[in-house]
């Protein structure tokens, strides 16, 4: 008699493991099949995500849009240019190459180089955000929403006992995650 037979309920826990190529997918049903799992109701799934969809994913936890990159140049411009500023301005004060008749003192020079190399850098970094954005949207390939794959899901049912050596097979073959 069988423990089913008996009334027995044996007990079972899920696998899943994803994977980025179908071969590795169906080579560890093989290999949990020669071990003694029952893969006769695994089951294995091509996941697509579009890029609208992959975009939602990693949205910023505020809940609006990302920065244009015109923005981001010109934060990046203005932040790489105040550093560059101050680093100019405090050596050629130092060396008493500049002194501004109407600015006194070190501190006040420095402020004034870092205001005018952040807007000098500002501008010229969103010249770069907007030349970059033109591009990508002259790009055609930008605009296609072509579905991409991110892997093959394979889900099999198997005893506890042998849990830890199928996450091992799975793990030896790549898998990009596993829930048991």
């Amino acid at each position: 008699m069988t423990d089913q037979e008996r009334g027995f309920h044996k007990e079972h826990i899920w696998m899943v493991a994803l994977y980025e190529l179908e071969d590795k997918a169906e080579e560890l049903l093989d290999r949990l099949s020669a071990l003694g799992v029952d893969t006769s109701e695994a089951t294995t799934l091509r996941v697509e995500i579009d890029e609208q969809q992959r975009a939602a994913r990693f949205m910023p936890m505020t809940g609006g849009p990302p920065l244009s990159p015109t923005v981001r140049g010109a934060i990046t411009g203005a932040l790489a240019g105040g550093a560059l500023a101050l680093l100019i301005s405090l050596a050629s004060y130092s060396a008493g190459l500049i002194s501004l008749p109407f600015i006194t003192g070190l501190f006040n020079h420095a402020i004034a180089s870092v205001v005018a190399g952040a807007l000098i850098g500002a501008f010229i970094g969103s010249i770069f955000g907007s030349a970059k954005q033109r591009k990508t949207a002259r790009d055609p390939m930008t605009k296609m929403s072509q579905l991409k794959s991110d892997g093959f899901l394979v889900a099999v049912k198997m005893a506890p006992r042998l849990a830890e050596q199928a996450e091992e097979i799975a793990r030896g073959l790549g898998a990009k995650e596993i829930l048991l």
